[in-house]
C-alpha cells in the first residue's frame, strides 16, 4: 500500500513537474503600449499545442482605447488570431492571418460599449504529433490587453 502512494505521489509530481507553467506569461514576454495605457485584467495566458483553438470573451467600453497583443513561446510558430462579435453573427472585426506581416497586435478605439470573442489559433506543425517531442508541440500563448481612458474633449 505504502510503495502504491508513493508510485502514485510520485508520478503526480512528475506531471506537474513537466506540465508548461504559463502564468503571467502575458506580463514576462508581451512588450505591450506603455503609458497612457493600463493592462486590462481580462488578459489572458495558457498552455496551447499545436493545431489548437482557443477563445474568450472580452468587454470592451465606450469611447475607450484598446490594444491587444499575442505572444507566444518559440516554438509555436505563425499564430494568428481573430476578433469577432460576441452575438449571433459572430462577424469578424479583424484577422490577423490576413495580415502581410502576421502583425499580432490591434489597436483600435471602442464607438460602444459591447462584447467581443478573441480566438487565438496554434497551426499544425509541419511533422506530425506523434513524431514531434512534447515540449516542442505544446507551448504557452499570452494575450495582453491594454487600454486607455477616454481623452477629454473641451474645457469640461
Amino acid at each position: 500500500m505504502k510503495s502504491s502512494l508513493f508510485l502514485l505521489f510520485s508520478l503526480i509530481f512528475i506531471v506537474n513537474a513537466m506540465s508548461q507553467n504559463c502564468d503571467d506569461f502575458y506580463l514576462r514576454n508581451c512588450e505591450g503600449m506603455g503609458k497612457p495605457y493600463k493592462i486590462s485584467g481580462q488578459s489572458r495566458d495558457a498552455t496551447f499545442e499545436k493545431g489548437q483553438t482557443s477563445v474568450f470573451h472580452l468587454t470592451v467600453y465606450k469611447n475607450f482605447e484598446y490594444s491587444i497583443q499575442i505572444c507566444s513561446d518559440k516554438n509555436l510558430k505563425d499564430i494568428y488570431f481573430k476578433i469577432k462579435e460576441d452575438n449571433v453573427t459572430q462577424e469578424v472585426l479583424y484577422d490577423s492571418s490576413v495580415e502581410d506581416s502576421k502583425y499580432l497586435q490591434k489597436e483600435f478605439l471602442s464607438l460602444k460599449t459591447r462584447k467581443l470573442i478573441i480566438e487565438v489559433t496554434v497551426p499544425e506543425g509541419e511533422m506530425e504529433a506523434s513524431q514531434e517531442d512534447y515540449d516542442k508541440r505544446v507551448g504557452c500563448v499570452g494575450v495582453l490587453v491594454e487600454y486607455n481612458l477616454p481623452v477629454k474633449k473641451g474645457f469640461e
